[in-house]
């Protein structure tokens, strides 16, 4: 720790951050600032701004899709007549299932009246 405050320059800090730099950084620090103010001014309109984004969207879009691992035609296709034919499935059992209960509840209302 002693050796290291024996390197600094005459002219640095404790820390070895020399004090000029660090007002030159304020310095660009409050120009920056001043600089923000005036291109706020010409920010372009809304539609613009809107147009960009949603370009940057799209094409971030398309390069994340160049990523993707895409399952093959065949599987997909198997997968489509699976659930076609459970859909077709379901649907008869709940056919059968109403019907039977439509005509349970017709006899027994033709039974009472």
């Amino acid at each position: 720790m002693a050796e290291e405050k024996k390197n600094l320059a005459p002219d640095s800090d404790a820390k070895g951050v020399d004090p000029k730099f660090v007002d030159e950084k304020a310095e660009d620090v409050k120009a920056a600032g001043k600089s923000k103010s005036k291109d706020a001014e010409k920010k372009p309109n809304f539609f613009v701004r809107f147009g960009k984004k949603i370009a940057k969207i799209c094409k971030d879009t398309a390069g994340e899709l160049k990523k993707v691992s895409w399952t093959p035609r065949h599987e997909v296709i198997k997968s489509f007549k699976l659930v076609i034919a459970t859909v077709v499935a379901v649907a008869v059992i709940i056919m059968v299932l109403d019907l039977s209960s439509s005509w349970l509840i017709n006899s027994i209302a033709g039974l009472i009246g």
